[in-house]
């Protein structure tokens, strides 16, 4: 959900919470070997769904996967780095197909700098380092400035900056002001995201451009009405381009995406539970779901309420080796402010916006998810990690723990944050599993998530397009 947080008291934005210091630029990320590698002896958990297969080889030869089978059986180059696999998984690199990119976390505690969201590349390449740490290796950006969205795209992409690969939908679309026409991000600088449906004989103009900068993805957003809604998505399936949408309340409606051509929602839906007639709709009319299951249990505040007090995030070291523990011991001090100010209080964001009781919202988020996947949609992973305690990068390992809290298997909460994400993005050919020929991104961790979701936590190796990351080059204080 992209929410106008900041034209509420500056407590109430977590970058206002919580700022690490910058990286040194001595100890900017890097990859610790390019060249072919063998992993040995491994458990391969392949991201389609299947059993996991032991006693397995990966060859990475060229960026990708060379081949996949019993150990001591393939062909292996003979400069290949090797790396034992025992007591290991392999698996996909995570999907993410939900995020806003930006430094929250990151940069001064001068004052006066304390309250801004940071957009300088230090803060950026900070954020990028906690989606590499933890093993996420592909991100959907759903709504940012546009000039802002496309250069760090394709910086990204094209090695200019060390991050996972990078997709975006640019500006979203709303008629209604929305309270992100202009983003003041200090010095001076204003950001416009959110894109204006107030003449729809510009509408053409504006996507081709988006056609032309291969955004491949438009995001709809809350106050758009269905015949703005069913003009804009014509336009852009014209020119080949799908469509998604947050609308707060109507997210799952089976009658909006009937009366627009919706290809897709970008987020489950946590103020009612939909109904099995619709979930069978949209499976049978190829519609998708990014269905964020962190932002149900955010809205609900539950994850803080669960630990009962042992701040249990400050013992994640995919959260504190990339953010610093003092960011997080301020987060958890000034927890209970923000809780009152932005979700219970009574002038509270979301108390004035109509949320009412928030605590319900992740067990119908979850419900929801379930349904969905009982119903056949097809369902992605995604982390809207803009919110406090939503870390950029381990957001997606609860993401996998809360889609087996609804009741999805291990097996298939990993095919979800992998490979369905490639689907969406048209990509399956490309990455998302673990298939010879395709681009080596894999996620080596200790354990088996097939049995036991948590453990996808044990991060040891990450590859991306079949480059060895250097993990330890990410972190805060390497």
């Amino acid at each position: 959900m992209l929410h106008r947080i900041v034209l509420i008291p500056a407590i109430l934005c977590f970058a206002c919470l919580v700022i690490a210091p910058a990286v040194d630029a001595q100890d900017r990320p890097r990859y610790s070997h390019t060249g072919s590698a063998l992993v040995s002896d491994i458990r391969v958990v392949d991201g389609l769904g299947n059993e996991p297969v032991e006693h397995q080889d990966i060859v990475i030869s060229d960026g990708k996967i060379g081949a996949i089978g019993p150990t001591g059986t393939l062909d292996v180059p003979s400069d290949a780095l090797t790396i034992a696999g025992q007591g290991l998984t392999a698996m996909p690199g995570l999907i993410d197909m939900h995020i806003h990119l930006q430094g929250s976390w990151a940069h001064g505690n001068l004052e006066g700098e304390q309250y801004a969201i940071r957009y300088d590349d230090e803060a950026i390449q900070q954020r990028l380092n906690g989606y590499l740490y933890a093993g996420v290796t592909t991100l959907q950006e759903m709504g940012n400035d546009y000039d802002f969205a496309l250069k760090n795209r394709n910086r990204i992409n094209n090695g200019e900056m060390l991050g996972p690969r990078f997709f975006t939908t640019a500006l979203p679309w709303s008629q209604l002001p929305t309270g992100w026409e202009s983003l003041d991000t200090g010095g001076g600088a204003a950001f416009n995201i959110s894109n204006k449906v107030d003449d729809l004989t510009t509408i053409g103009a504006r996507l081709d451009r988006y056609k032309a900068d291969k955004i491949e993805m438009i995001k709809l957003y809350t106050g758009i009405s269905h015949h703005a809604a069913r003009f804009l998505i014509k336009e852009a399936h014209a020119r080949g381009i799908k469509t998604v949408a947050d609308l707060w309340d109507l997210n799952l409606d089976k009658v909006f995406m009937m009366a627009t051509g919706l290809d897709g929602w970008a987020h489950s839906a946590g103020f009612e539970i939909a109904t099995r007639d619709d979930q069978e709709w949209m499976a049978a009319h190829d519609r998708f779901v990014v269905v964020t299951a962190n932002v149900g249990e955010k809205l609900s505040g539950l994850r803080v309420a669960d630990e009962q007090g042992q701040r249990l995030q400050l013992q994640e070291p995919l959260i504190v080796d990339i953010w610093g523990r003092e960011v997080v011991e301020d987060f958890y001090n000034k927890y209970p402010q923000l809780r009152e100010n932005l979700w219970e209080g009574p002038h509270s964001f979301y108390q004035q916006m109509g949320f009412g009781k928030m605590t319900r919202f992740r067990a119908n988020f979850l419900t929801n998810i379930k349904g969905s996947h009982d119903a056949g949609v097809l369902i992605a992973g995604g982390s809207d990690d803009s919110f406090p305690s939503l870390w950029p990068g381990e957001s997606m390992h609860r993401e996998l723990e809360l889609l087996v809290m609804a009741g999805i298997s291990p097996i298939d909460a990993i095919k979800i944050c992998t490979h369905n994400g490639s689907r969406i993005l048209g990509r399956e050919d490309k990455f998302g599993s673990l298939q010879a020929g395709l681009s080596a991104d894999i996620l080596i961790v200790k354990g088996n998530p097939a049995e036991n979701i948590s453990d996808t936590r044990n991060v040891r190796e990450v590859f991306l397009r079949g480059k060895r990351i250097d993990r330890d080059s990410l972190k805060l204080t390497p």
